[in-house]
């Protein structure tokens, strides 16, 4: 019995032997392992996020600088400055090198930042093993598409009457500063009673010789209608004529209101008309009130900025005044015809863009469009959503895949929602269109909010240019 007792007081110390060394050289250490390796897959997280953020705000911060030395400087810093807010030294007590900046060979059209970092993790438990630390690596790449950007930019005396004038040059300035000078190409195109380009789309935009960009939109001035589809159809003509498939391409339009100007191709003068002239006319047609103004030039010959005032009344012929609409700014229905001839071929603005379709408008005994304050308003809101579809049927086929961003002004004859979103084919456009390019319709209440809009539209295009 005794013998017994001590047989087993010896396994039972056999065993707790066998545990403690088990606890020691087994239990403990895997432990330890565990507990280091999470200290290191902590780590290895935190660092990869950091160098993501640091890649990504690097490309973004491309347009600082007008040489290619300066803008890789420039974004070389901010990526630094972005690892560190995100990963500072001394964290959990790793030592973190600063992180690399490269610029390696891009595709045409692109360029690429690349960011990589390493930190030395402490090991608590691995020190018995005689590691003292672990280094752990992180790397990251991003990508930036060059930008071809037009915008086409109301100017319209409504925007005096705001007093926001100031506020779309200080807004449109902010914007293009946004973009990368030697590799980006921005242009600017105008809009009044007239239309013009101001800004032919350029990659030297701020940096040339003679007027840049920004001093072309410190020369905005603020008068006349809102003749907005053949300026936004002009917009695009600058985005073909550049033709760079694989780029992205975005078109900027920024109005106040309702288009209120049409221009025409073939006005016919009655023959009863008071007209030395009864030839057919191209003009631009601007309603003031229920009345029309009358037909004025769609172009003026001297070179930008757009002129102050901006339109010219047609004259019946050469040097004559010889014509009722002519001489002053009365209704013109006694001299012109209809707005349209009848027939759909002929119910189109002067590049051929539709003026049916979303709005309705009225028609004369002869089916053809009444010439009244109200069509010339409706016409050349349809032609403005066909002239954005038009070109964005016309930029698929060719390659280009034209984005719109449009922002709408709030206040008197605030820009109209339904017509935007058309505009810009947006997902919840009535008429959206999902083979087309989806773009985004801001809306700014007032002048104080232009700034924070054209912010918004600038960040959405760098964020799907990378």
């Amino acid at each position: 019995m005794i013998q017994s007792i001590h047989i087993r007081r010896r396994r039972s110390g056999a065993v707790m032997l066998f545990s403690i060394l088990f606890l020691s050289f087994v239990v403990v250490p895997a432990v330890g392992l565990a507990v280091d390796a999470g200290v290191c897959y902590a780590v290895k997280s935190r660092l990869q996020t950091a160098a993501d953020g640091a890649a990504l705000s690097a490309a973004r911060s491309l347009s600082r600088g007008v040489s290619l030395a300066s803008q890789q400087e420039a974004a070389a810093a901010t990526a630094r400055k972005f690892f560190a807010a995100n990963m500072p030294s001394g964290w959990l007590g790793v030592a973190i090198t600063d992180p690399v900046v490269t610029f390696p060979p891009a595709p045409p059209k692109s360029t690429i930042v690349e960011v990589a970092a390493s930190a030395a993790v402490p090991a608590y438990f691995m020190r018995i093993l005689g590691i003292d630390s672990v280094t752990v690596n992180a790397s990251a790449a991003s990508t930036r598409r060059d930008v071809n950007i037009i915008m086409v930019l109301d100017r319209s005396g409504s925007l005096a009457n705001s007093g926001s004038c100031d506020e779309l040059r200080e807004a449109a300035k902010q914007f293009v500063n946004q973009f990368v000078d030697g590799r980006d190409r921005v242009g600017m195109i105008t809009f009044g009673t007239t239309y013009r380009v101001d800004f032919p789309m350029a990659s030297d935009f701020r940096s040339r010789t003679g007027t840049t960009l920004p001093a072309m939109i410190d020369a905005i001035g603020c008068v006349g209608g809102t003749n907005s589809a053949a300026a936004y159809w002009l917009g695009y003509q600058q985005l073909v004529a550049i033709n760079e498939p694989g780029t992205l391409n975005v078109i900027l339009f920024f109005t106040d209101g309702k288009p209120n100007t049409l221009h025409m191709p073939a006005l016919e003068i009655k023959s009863s008309s008071s007209c030395s002239n009864k030839s057919d006319r191209n003009g631009v047609l601007a309603p003031a009130g229920s009345q029309i103004w009358g037909i004025f030039q769609a172009a003026e010959t001297q070179g930008p900025p757009a002129p102050n005032p901006d339109w010219r009344i047609l004259t019946g012929t050469p040097g004559s005044s010889n014509c009722a609409w002519a001489s002053s700014y009365s209704a013109v229905t006694s001299d012109v015809v209809a707005l349209t001839r009848a027939g759909a071929a002929n119910e189109v603005d002067v590049y051929g863009n539709a003026l049916t379709g979303y709005k309705s408008v009225s028609r004369d005994g002869s089916n053809r469009i009444t010439l009244n304050a109200a069509n010339v308003t409706n016409a050349g809101i349809n032609a403005l959503v066909n002239a954005a579809a038009n070109a964005r049927t016309h930029s698929v086929a060719l390659g280009l895949d034209v984005v719109t961003f449009a922002i709408g002004l709030g206040g008197t004859g605030a820009a109209e929602d339904d017509m935007m979103r058309r505009v810009a084919n947006t997902t919840d456009s009535a008429s959206y269109n999902s083979s087309h390019p989806a773009g985004l319709y801001i809306y700014a209440e007032d002048n104080s909010q232009l700034q924070q809009a054209f912010a918004q539209v600038a960040s959405d295009v760098l964020r799907i240019s990378k």
